[in-house]
């Protein structure tokens, strides 16, 4: 994927993304003054890597799913 921001909306609100991170995939989420680090697990399940204390937390697992699909469009024009 390449290192483009892009935006997901969940629930009317927007969150850009952006790859902070080739190996392990991690991604940079900001929404307004919110921002979190995350990555996918072996198991398949998004998580928080890393986020200031205080800050709301997002729609994690529909951002993931909402990255994951990105991903997959991005691939499939690639062919």
């Amino acid at each position: 994927m390449e290192n483009n921001i892009f935006t997901v909306t969940i629930k009317n609100a927007d969150y850009k993304v952006k790859m902070g991170s080739v190996m392990p995939p991690l991604y940079d989420v900001s929404c307004g003054t919110d921002y979190h680090r995350i990555g996918k697990t072996d198991a398949g399940l998004w998580v928080y890597v890393e986020h200031p204390t205080l800050i709301n937390h997002m729609p994690l697992q529909e951002i993931g799913e909402a990255i994951d699909e990105h991903s997959r469009s991005n691939s499939e024009e690639g062919n």
